[in-house]
């Protein structure tokens, strides 16, 4: 325990460290040095999943007591287990466990080898299958039906009461008609999805952001933060994910910055430039002992290697006024597709055209506005957007 020690020696102030050692963190290391607790990630996993035991256990990996590992992967394993777990006749149990197996553990390794990684929503949304496979499961137990004798007016009644787990069973239905324990003919039709239109209105979404701006009381990175997402529609999750490679320099007009988000630069406003150009000199992980650690990201979250959680971001946007970041963003997008168009929008926010396309038409526009929008304007935007 001696490298966590060193770690924990690099808080700024001390009385914050004797305020973490008294609190359910500094419980759990006296465990440890005590060996009533094991230091291992299979003894941290035993326990309820705390903030608490989650700080500890990204300490001691960065004292490299611990080794790394990707902690939704392990989530989602215990996830499995404890839903296997409530789980009593055993041929369903074989056939859960297969599913998981073959085809949710599949999809959750493909995604942590993305950049992006496997987020906290894409584990729940696989939990979510897995809960939905096991209700109609015990559905079926509980009438005397086997999975392999499943008729559609079955599967329908189930429905019925259960309308909202619908896009979740969908997928384990298909996989055990592919694997052969279910009918091929009996299905879950995809239900319709429609977005929440639900916006901000443009009176508050504007002075909101001028105070973001302006209010220098306020911590800087949610300032950012909430400015791109009032300004230009930015996702919590899009943010989070952010380094400082992203930012760029314009070539023509100092002091104002950009940021990749799309094909083309998005150059942002001369305040909010000025904002983020702080931001990335002064960013610094929210953990006291790794303050002093350099890290990629704009908005770090308490450790140097990892950003901040997109729900942490929501949280604390909420605390600025902002009521929710998705009514902000429609109200944003709302007003940027009046004054941009909307093939253009797609190619600076990074958004497919098909949602761009969307809030166009949702503004009444059309496809056929983009002709007469270049004919109206013949010249080229050269400055910031």
């Amino acid at each position: 325990m001696a490298p966590l020690a060193e770690l924990l020696e690099n808080y700024d102030n001390p009385y914050s460290l004797c305020l973490y050692l008294r609190r359910p963190g500094g419980q759990l290391i006296r465990r440890m040095v005590t060996g009533e607790l094991a230091c291992s990630h299979q003894a941290l996993d035993e326990l309820r999943q705390t903030a608490a035991v989650q700080h500890l256990r990204g300490l001691l990996v960065l004292a490299e007591i611990l080794e790394p590992r990707e902690e939704e992967l392990a989530q989602l394993t215990r996830d499995v287990q404890s839903l296997l777990g409530r789980v009593t006749e055993p041929q369903d149990k074989t056939v859960l466990a297969r599913y998981v197996r073959w085809h949710l553990m599949p999809l959750a390794h493909q995604r942590a080898e993305q950049d992006s990684g496997f987020t906290q929503y894409q584990r729940e949304h696989l939990r979510r299958k897995l809960e939905a496979a096991r209700l109609l499961l015990g559905h079926l137990r509980s009438r005397g039906i086997s999975l392999d004798v499943l008729t559609q007016s079955v599967v329908d009644r189930w429905l019925i009461r259960n309308r909202p787990r619908q896009a979740y069973a969908r997928p384990f239905l298909l996989w055990a008609a592919t694997s052969g324990l279910a009918p091929a003919h009996v299905a879950i039709g995809t239900s319709a999805r429609t977005g929440d239109r639900e916006i901000m209105s443009d009176t508050d979404r504007v002075l909101l952001a001028v105070t973001l701006e302006t209010d220098d009381t306020l911590a800087l990175s949610d300032r950012v933060a909430g400015c791109l997402v009032l300004q230009y529609g930015q996702s919590c999750w899009r943010l989070v994910n952010l380094t400082a490679d992203d930012v760029l320099a314009h070539p023509d007009e100092p002091g104002i910055l950009g940021l990749r988000l799309g094909r083309d630069p998005l150059w942002l406003r001369p305040r909010l430039s000025a904002l983020l150009q702080r931001l990335v000199e002064n960013r610094r992980p929210l953990a006291a002992p790794l303050r002093h650690r350099a890290t990629p990201y704009l908005f770090p979250g308490l450790r140097a290697d990892r950003p901040m959680a997109s729900a942490t971001l929501q949280a604390r946007l909420r605390r600025l006024g902002i009521p929710s970041a998705r009514t902000a963003r429609n109200g944003a997008w709302l007003s940027l597709v009046g004054s941009v168009h909307w093939k253009m929008l797609a190619d600076l926010l990074g958004v497919a055209d098909t949602t761009a396309s969307a809030w166009h038409k949702e503004n009444g526009g059309d496809r056929a506005s983009y002709v007469a929008s270049r004919l109206r304007h013949g010249h080229t935007h050269t400055g910031p957007e």
